[in-house]
């Protein structure tokens, strides 16, 4: 939508592995201000419909936020 963009990851760690991200540049999470948490709140609101085109909204999807080197951020 105008708000994120979702799509295949090119490097998948599982079958399925779909990135939501915001359009609005931020770099990590632990950058986001205040005035972020709407987009932040969207961006998660996002998912269910993600997964349901993904093919895994009945069967199950985990949510994962990686924030910097020792968060998995790459």
């Amino acid at each position: 939508d105008e708000r994120v963009v979702a799509f295949r990851d090119i490097q998948p760690q599982a079958p399925v592995h779909v990135l939501i991200v915001p359009r609005k540049p931020l770099p990590r999470i632990g950058a986001a201000g205040t005035g972020d948490r709407e987009l932040l709140g969207h961006l998660l609101g996002c998912a269910p419909e993600v997964a349901r085109r993904a093919g895994v909204a009945e069967s199950g999807y985990r949510l994962v936020i990686n924030n910097g080197r020792d968060g998995g951020e790459s």
